[in-house]
């Protein structure tokens, strides 16, 4: 059972299931997010909106295209955000921007309470030089590295710290054996020993819930298997060329929050960079459906992920498109709709690492 709220405060419908859709069967006033209650490994009434600004904009690895963020674009943007109605902002201590992010929400004058602040801790890739970003696995380095989070950030809890991947491919050193390992036993112990630590960070108060990010089944698996609290979150890629229903179906068995990131498919980048034919902005069946709802694409392909129960994270810098991110909740998807667009996915490639072949 999940109750959804709105961010206001002033209603709340309590659902059966996983899905949003039947909260939009009640009228909903334009740019009033609704939000989610989160369970497992979260403390009390912590609520999650549905969509949120992300600032994923990795300034050292993208070359040619792409927004690039940093410190002085993460404020600007989250200013804006903010200044829109926003209230929920998707980090990481590797996007390198968190200073930023964290003065834009000194400035804003809005208590620190009614601001819902997401950041990750591990590996998530390297620079372009090769020099891995983000931080190692395992128990000490994480809770060394969450000390880094707050400080980037300056503030004194997250409401939501992930694992922001399971695996560490570039080895940045660990002062945990097994978190240097490649086998999948060790890296098995490795994400549990990471694990301990974030149900410790959630103890001490650092953040009002822990969960994790680009896990699959077989890593999921890995941390029920301890008899702990399971996370509250999954963070992962979702949109039309890419879903894993099953894996969808698994977290709502196990009331675990899904979190979609790059709902529409990080169109910054190009389809050619992905080897698309076309950016899933551009398709005829998300156009035909746009103009049938009088909504724009982005805003179709949002509603997408929303029906079944995805939080999203658009990432954007642009004032236009953050009010068309703010205003998907005054109109809903016919289940049809959702299942032609989950028929377009044909072995498209994905904007990330498949996370089901890490180990």
């Amino acid at each position: 059972m999940y109750t959804f709220y709105l961010v206001d405060m002033v209603s709340h419908w309590l659902l059966t299931g996983f899905i949003l859709t039947c909260l939009f069967q009640v009228s909903i006033q334009a740019n009033v997010v609704p939000s989610i209650l989160l369970q497992n490994s979260a403390t009390n009434n912590v609520l999650m909106p549905a969509t949120g600004l992300g600032t994923g904009g990795y300034a050292l690895t993208l070359d040619s295209h792409g927004e690039h963020w940093n410190d002085s674009i993460a404020e600007k943007s989250v200013s804006l955000w903010l200044k829109l109605g926003g209230r929920r902002i998707d980090g990481s201590f590797s996007y390198l921007d968190q200073v930023g992010i964290g003065q834009a929400i000194r400035a804003s004058g809005i208590p620190r309470k009614e601001i819902f602040i997401t950041s990750k801790v591990g590996p998530s890739g390297a620079n372009k030089n090769g020099v891995p970003l983000g931080g190692p696995l395992g128990y000490n380095d994480t809770l060394k590295q969450m000390e880094q989070v707050l400080g980037s950030l300056g503030v004194t809890y997250v409401d939501l710290l992930l694992i922001h991947w399971p695996y560490d491919a570039i080895h940045a050193p660990s002062s945990e054996k097994e978190c240097n390992g490649n086998t999948s036993t060790e890296m098995r112990l490795c994400r549990q020993s990471t694990w301990k630590a974030m149900l410790q960070i959630l103890k001490e108060g650092k953040a009002r819930a822990v969960g994790v990010s680009n896990f699959a089944l077989q890593h999921l698996q890995d941390i029920i298997d301890m008899g702990e609290m399971i996370p509250s979150v999954n963070q992962c890629e979702f949109h039309v060329f890419w879903h894993d229903l099953e894996l969808l179906e698994f977290c709502k068995r196990h009331n675990i929050t899904f979190n979609g990131y790059s709902p529409l498919a990080a169109p910054d980048f190009g389809p050619w960079s992905l080897g698309w034919n076309e950016s899933l902005l551009e398709l005829p069946l998300v156009k035909l459906i746009s103009q049938r709802y009088g909504k724009t694409a982005a805003q179709i392909l949002q509603r997408y992920s929303l029906h079944q129960g995805v939080l999203v994270n658009p990432r954007s810098w642009n004032e236009e498109h953050m009010r068309e991110n703010l205003n998907v909740f005054d109109f809903e998807l016919s289940d049809q709709e959702v299942m032609q667009l989950n028929a377009l996915s044909t072995k498209k490639p994905n904007v990330c690492t498949d996370p089901r072949e890490l180990p």
